[in-house]
């Protein structure tokens, strides 16, 4: 997250002694939409120096860390095979969802609200923009219209390249920073596989194309661990790879001019070469004596070379590299920079922000990130993934991708455009909530914050972001918007109000050990409290001091091979029943509550799973579904005894990780899984999980999915594509005894005598830490209005 929310600022604050407070009036014993907090200063000036790098490893660690698996499984291996199965699924298919399957796709947005892009290139006859997202594929800008072009690609598109048309319309040629190159000639309908690269490459540093006709495309590709990287070369529009040398472990970079100059530059372990005739012979290197291990090129076709060196320094060259000046130091960089076609002292780099030198050598930060929020359309979002430039119609224009969308200058960077506010549908979302009253829907993005829209059209929506920062695990005790609780790293947000929502926050328990994105769960007795879930399971209750921790239950979920509570569900049948997964791939059941648990001993091969889904069933209390990493064991689990015994129930699934899964509304008893790379369903009584994305939507992460009552929508929100509505096909409803068991199992085992205290009484709970005086207050923070 390249912006801490307002929140989590004031959090950090409170926990470093900050006494600062901005009443608008004194506290009352009055509920929380009675009070007013005047809104905070922008959260920049609140956040230490380091608390992005924390967040960014804190998420990196985290998804790791979901995708639990034996010594010896790789599971990215995996889950490139599904992608490209995916793909193969996808040229065999010619229309949209067919067989038992069937049922109507919608997208629902975001509209206004882009995600993570990583490049952009233009078509060589001008005639369209071309970007890259994470994971939501390629992208095409015509006509000033966003038009998805990458729905049929897995991995996304960090790196571009735009070719000559063999056919009617130009060659794409898009690659990942997971080693995978694909092009197209059909804008994306199909996606073809390039050839050459080693086995095992699953790193991409650079991608180059030679401009002086002959579209010759450099790459330089990663394999193994520690990384050794190769050169490699294309003269067929990169249909096929050609090694051209070894590199070694030196991170290397390749740079080929954007003016028809057909020389290509090489920085390596040896120094500065260039080549004449596209990489068959190189110049004697010139030794640079400058980078141990790492070196990013660039250069500006008016007359200089830019060589940035392990990760900080920044060196100019007027001379071809026969000398080089330090002509900067830069404290904030992410390896992505680039350098003017026609002026030679104005060059741009970024991290979590971007800068600019117009003088060769003092830079100026564009914005910083929190300017963003009340500007969007001209201030640039956080977080630098790609900076590229190219020349239209003899104007140089360049572009700057970002956690926030893409973004246009056209006067060498003193002004910024976002080309992303309408159509450029890649939003980052872990979770939705839908109002069973107004149908709003919340939704909780990766960097694009807390996002609220009163989704009226029934189609791609546009909407709020009303704080900024990554949000997750949305849950709300009454399916209404009256109270929606999540967690952002550090602090639980609460939304309160069905039409005009208001925001608050409460504090992460003191000493808690718990993920860095925590999963909660509402308390179906009480629409004003829920449970957090940490080494010991919290319980959260609105007083006149706001939302207060409780420790609610004396297991300890840290200990015997786990660390935590992930994932924790009640009955909709039966508030007292609850079930809980952890990180170490156990599972318990309650009677009481939440308050006392039972550890199940029946999962197979659980040592390596990570808990990290359960849906209990509305149609049968002892029906509970279970999900998490299935790389090294099932992903799926199915309890019909309350949990007492698991049996897996992940038929028809390859081995991947099932985020979040859900049962349908219309009593039908069909369950629907999120999973890595697909969305799938399976009837009540069927045999296996039936692939249910077809070629309608698209290759990525499914991240959560929904049951919404109103037209029995399965709403799925996906790590890069935004969020997409599933709507079955009708069958035909038996009316549901809630008391029967699934499948007539007479042999289950009777549920044990519910345990002496089973009142769920938590008067004897002891307060999760001591929380710092303010940290009591559960502070209103009022929407930022657009």
């Amino acid at each position: 997250m390249k912006k801490a929310s307002a929140a989590a600022a004031l959090s950090l604050l409170l926990a470093a002694g900050c006494t600062w407070l901005a009443w608008s009036g004194e506290p009352t014993d009055a509920p929380p939409d009675a009070r007013e907090l005047r809104p905070p200063p922008p959260t920049e000036h609140w956040l230490a120096d380091d608390v992005e790098k924390k967040n960014v490893k804190g998420r990196k660690e985290w998804i790791k860390g979901l995708h639990k698996a034996g010594p010896d499984v790789d599971y990215k291996s995996i889950e490139e095979s599904n992608g490209f199965a995916q793909m193969e699924k996808r040229r065999r298919l010619k229309s949209g969802p067919r067989g038992p399957e069937d049922g109507t796709w919608t997208e629902r947005g975001s509209e206004n609200q882009a995600g993570r892009m990583h490049a952009a290139a233009w078509a060589l006859d001008g005639s369209a923009l071309y970007a890259g997202s994470s994971k939501g594929g390629v992208w095409k800008l015509e006509d000033e219209a966003w038009t998805p072009i990458g729905d049929g690609l897995y991995g996304g598109a960090h790196w571009l390249a735009i070719l000559s048309a063999r056919g009617d319309v130009n060659r794409v040629v898009a690659g990942t920073d997971g080693g995978y190159l694909h092009y197209s000639d059909d804008d994306g309908e199909t996606w073809t596989s390039s050839t050459g690269l080693k086995n095992g490459t699953w790193d991409i540093r650079r991608l180059a194309v030679a401009t002086d006709g002959t579209e010759t495309i450099y790459v330089i590709g990663g394999t193994g661990w520690p990384l050794k990287w190769t050169l490699y070369r294309s003269t067929d529009g990169a249909e096929s790879f050609d090694q051209l040398s070894s590199l070694g472990e030196y991170d290397a970079d390749v740079w080929a001019p954007r003016d028809g100059d057909g020389r290509v530059w090489l920085v390596d372990s040896d120094g500065l070469s260039h080549s004449d005739d596209h990489g068959d012979s190189w110049s004697s290197p010139i030794p640079t004596g400058l980078g141990e291990d790492r070196a990013e090129l660039v250069g500006s076709e008016a007359g200089r070379l830019w060589l940035a060196t392990d990760g900080s320094k920044l060196h100019a060259s007027d001379d071809e590299g026969a000398s080089w000046d330090h002509v900067h130091t830069m404290s904030d960089y992410w390896g992505e920079l680039n350098a003017s076609i026609t002026d030679v002292d104005v060059l741009a780099y970024g991290g979590v922000e971007f800068y600019r030198t117009s003088d060769g050598g003092s830079f100026r930060k564009m914005n910083s990130w929190g300017a963003y929020y009340d500007r969007p359309h001209d201030r640039l979002h956080a977080d630098i993934m790609g900076v590229d430039v190219a020349m239209d119609g003899g104007q140089e224009v360049w572009y700057i991708n970002t956690d926030g969308g893409l973004y246009e200058s056209r006067d060498q960077l003193d002004t910024v455009d976002n080309l992303s506010l309408s159509g450029l549908r890649v939003s980052q979302y872990y979770t939705t909530h839908t109002s069973n009253v107004s149908g709003g829907i919340a939704a909780g993005a990766q960097d694009q914050g807390y996002q609220w829209s009163a989704a009226t059209t029934g189609g791609s929506e546009d909407f709020e972001q009303l704080i900024s920062g990554d949000y997750a695990h949305l849950v709300s005790g009454d399916g209404s918007h009256e109270y929606v609780y999540s967690v952002y790293p550090g602090i639980i947000l609460v939304q309160y109000g069905e039409d005009d929502p208001d925001l608050s926050w409460a504090d992460f328990p003191n000493r808690a050990s718990a993920s860095w994105l925590p999963p909660l769960a509402a308390d179906p007795t009480d629409n004003e409290a829920f449970f957090f879930c940490a080494d010991t399971l919290y319980r959260y209750s609105l007083g006149n001091n706001g939302w207060d921790p409780e420790e609610w239950s004396d297991e300890d979920f840290g200990s015997g091979g786990q660390n935590y509570m992930s994932a924790l569900a009640f009955s909709p049948l039966d508030s007292d029943r609850a079930w809980a997964l952890t990180d170490g791939g156990k599972a318990y059941w309650s009677d009481d509550r939440g308050v006392t648990w039972t550890k199940t001993d029946t999962l197979n091969d659980s040592q390596y799973w990570y808990g990290h889904a359960l849906e209990p069933s509305a149609l049968d209390v002892d029906l509970v579904y279970a999900g998490g990493s299935g790389y090294s064991g099932p992903s799926i689990y199915r309890t019909i005894d309350g949990g007492q015994n698991w049996k897996k129930w992940d038929e028809g699934l390859p081995d991947t990780h099932v985020y979040d899964i859900a049962e349908a509304k219309d009593g039908s008893g069909r369950v629907f899984a999120a999973t890595e790379t697909a969305a799938y369903m399976r009837e009540a009584d069927g045999e296996t999980w039936l692939d249910i994305t077809s070629d309608v939507a698209p290759i990525t992460t499914y991240w959560s999915v929904e049951a919404v009552e109103e037209g029995n929508v399965l709403r799925f929100s996906t790590y890069g594509r935004g969020i997409w509505d599933f709507v079955p096909d009708p069958v035909d409803v038996e009316p549901t005894d809630s008391d029967s068991g699934v499948g007539g199992d007479s042999d289950a085992p009777d549920r044990p005598p519910e345990p002496p205290g089973g009142c769920g009484c938590a008067s004897s709970s002891t307060r999760g830490g001591a929380i710092a005086a303010f940290a009591f207050l559960a502070f209103t923070l009022r929407r930022r209005r657009k």
